[in-house]
């Protein structure tokens, strides 16, 4: 093979890198050369092309910018064995397949698109990019002399209210944290007055209170007072004002002319009165699926524009556009620390793909929060129920899947996208085992949420409740809620004046009013279980809402199946006809029971003294304690 033959086209992000490359010693082979900074190739490498010296290479070297929207481009990745011996040009990345060591055709590398990003991206760049449509509303607004109120995430509210200040061209004079206002007074006690001279110590809300009556007072025309936290300085509900919140209340009506932005959390509430006072409410939650980037001519994929090129090219088959749904309800500076995050974790991987990627994200957000974690139930897991697996896969392919419609069906995706499931059936049947594993298809985050452990002891206190579930199950997105015993907090409403009925009445509102507002590009689903299904509110049992779905005790051939799968889990030889012996017994009971045969034997088996071998005759007498302890629990219900 000549050198005229052997030419790759390699992209750098800047000049610096560009003459870097040129500077490479000639006895370095391809593969040193390309690992040597951030380099992506116009087309795949050939095979054994990496172990040939730089300089037998014809190469032509391009600057990334200098590339049309939409090149695909290609990581250096090559493979160790040596160049075939016949000439062959470098294949186009779409029409052909390179050939293995073994013979074999191996699958196509995927393209990776032209990365606009520079190396680093930081907190406030990503946050100004991922909600630039509402920054430069809220701004519009702002110019316009109207007041604004912001429902966000705290940890973008400090990037939002510069950058919405700045683009308004206003003044921003912004009320303190009361930490801030605590470390400037001890940073100026030794300024203080004499002992006895200093006022009573205020509590922070009172010092905050004072400050923003200051802030009003000499608020000019070309400024805005900021509020970065009006949920906690005057939180609560119009019935159960407090003497702060009715304070805030008093100064911010009491000067309708000026011009306020202020901030809260999605879970937490502001009194109706106060939010009165803002001419304008914004909800920014999630990250949108696609943003304008600088001065492009069109909009970009999320995971391209907020995906700095190190981090796209250290995962083999990223795909921006798959990448979203699996941030799609992170705001963007949590997304930032998960990909720094990825590229800590996988920093020493040989080659992480992006299923490595995403893992690591689902991971993360399990870490982040408290209450949510990763599934480690799988439907291979539950064994049976075949009907029940295919409907809820049907249902798992549109949560999952309904990015890939055309974009004149966008108007449909609301329509498309079920909300959630209600699972009844007696107990035992694996209700939950089957949430976990849809969870787990979905690659998703999953919080099991006890139904009373809801129901608070103070007025609000349960609605308040459901909001930060499901303000959480949002930002762990894709995730899965699941309310066991679902029944005692989403029963029938009831017309009745008791406090009782009025809180589950308010509880069953709430959930109907976060499940109205689930947006289809951030996977959420709600599950409900239940063995009274009598008991559900109508308005929850409506397809729209929940897609109610049976869960039975097993038939003969599902028993046959979970025999199967308990006796190899723990290790117990079921051959010769004993699972059929043991399905016959157990005619009628749930998966729970079938379970705890294999582990009661398992148990014998390992830790009695002395260990009973898990013979036949040992599970007919383990099933026959089960049997009587039954009868017994029967008789004993209906006495």
């Amino acid at each position: 093979m000549t050198t005229a033959t052997r030419r790759i086209c390699v992209i750098a992000p800047d000049e610096e890198s560009l003459r870097a490359l040129r500077r490479q010693p000639s006895d370095v082979t391809v593969a040193q050369a390309l690992a040597s900074g951030p380099y992506l190739l116009r087309a795949p490498l050939e095979p054994g092309w990496g172990l040939l010296r730089w300089e037998s290479v014809a190469t032509e070297l391009l600057l990334q910018s200098e590339l049309p929207y939409g090149t695909p481009v290609y990581p250096p990745t090559y493979s160790p064995a040596p160049a075939p011996e016949t000439p062959t040009a470098p294949p186009s990345p779409s029409l052909s397949k390179q050939p293995s060591d073994s013979g074999t055709e191996a699958a196509p590398q995927e393209p990776e698109y032209r990365h606009p990003q520079p190396r680093e991206l930081h907190e406030a760049e990503s946050t100004v990019l991922a909600y630039g449509r509402d920054i430069a509303q809220v701004s519009s607004l702002l110019r316009a002399g109207l007041s604004v109120l912001v429902v966000a995430e705290k940890p973008v509210v400090p990037h939002l209210w510069r950058e919405m200040a700045t683009r308004a061209g206003l003044r921003a004079e912004v009320l303190e944290d009361a930490e801030e206002l605590q470390d400037a007074e001890e940073a100026s006690a030794r300024d203080q007055p004499p002992p006895d001279l200093i006022p009573v110590q205020q509590n922070p809300r009172q010092r905050l209170l004072a400050r923003l009556r200051e802030l009003i007072r000499g608020l000019n025309d070309d400024q805005v007072l900021v509020v970065q936290h009006l949920d906690l300085l005057a939180g609560g509900s119009d019935g159960s004002l407090s003497a702060e919140a009715r304070e805030v209340t008093e100064l911010l009506h009491g000067a309708p002319e000026r011009v306020m932005l202020a901030f809260a959390a999605p879970s937490l509430s502001v009194p109706e009165v106060l939010a009165e006072r803002f001419s304008t409410r914004v909800s920014i939650t999630g990250v949108p699926r696609t943003v304008w980037f600088r001065d492009d001519d069109e909009e970009q994929p999320l995971g391209r524009a907020l995906v700095t090129v190190g981090e796209a090219a250290r995962f083999s088959r990223y795909d921006p556009v798959e990448f979203y749904k699996h941030v799609a309800g992170m705001n963007p500076v949590l997304l930032r620390q998960a990909m720094r995050y990825a590229m800590s974790v996988h920093r020493d991987h040989a080659e992480p793909s992006a299923r490595d990627l995403y893992a690591t994200i689902r991971a993360f957000k399990a870490q982040m929060s408290s209450n949510f974690e990763v599934p480690d139930v799988g439907f291979d897991d539950i064994a049976g129920y075949d009907e029940v697996k295919e409907q809820i896969q049907r249902a798992i392919d549109i949560v999952i899947g309904h990015h890939r419609l055309p974009p004149q069906f966008d108007h449909l995706r609301t329509k498309l996208i079920p909300r959630g499931f209600i699972f009844h059936g007696p107990p035992g049947t694996g209700k939950t085992l089957f949430a976990k594993a849809i969870a787990n298809r979905m690659n998703a985050t999953i919080l099991v949420v006890s139904g009373p452990e809801i129901m608070g002891t103070y007025v609000g206190e349960s609605e308040r409740n459901v909001r930060e579930i499901f303000a959480e199950a949002r930002r762990n997105a894709p995730s899965v809620v699941v309310f066991d015993e679902f029944d005692s907090i989403a029963s029938r409403r009831s017309d009745h004046s008791d406090g009782g009925s009025r809180a589950g009445n308010a509880v069953v509102a709430q959930i109907l009013t976060e499940m109205d507002g689930f947006r289809p590009e951030v996977p959420t689903l709600v599950i409900g279980t239940t063995n009274r299904l009598n008991l559900i509110d109508e308005a929850l049992l409506r397809p729209s809402r929940f897609e109610t779905i049976s869960i039975d005790v097993p038939n003969d051939e599902a028993r046959l199946k979970m025999i199967g799968l308990h006796a190899r889990k723990f290790g117990i030889d079921v051959s010769g006809g004993v699972d059929e012996l043991i399905a016959a017994a157990l005619k009628g009971r749930n998966g729970d029971d079938i379970h705890s045969v294999f582990r009661d034997a398992f148990v014998a088996a390992h830790f009695q003294d002395p260990p009973v071998s898990p013979t036949a005759e040992q599970l007919g007498q383990i099933v026959g304690q089960l049997q009587r302890t039954r009868r017994q629990q029967r008789r004993s219900s209906r006495l």
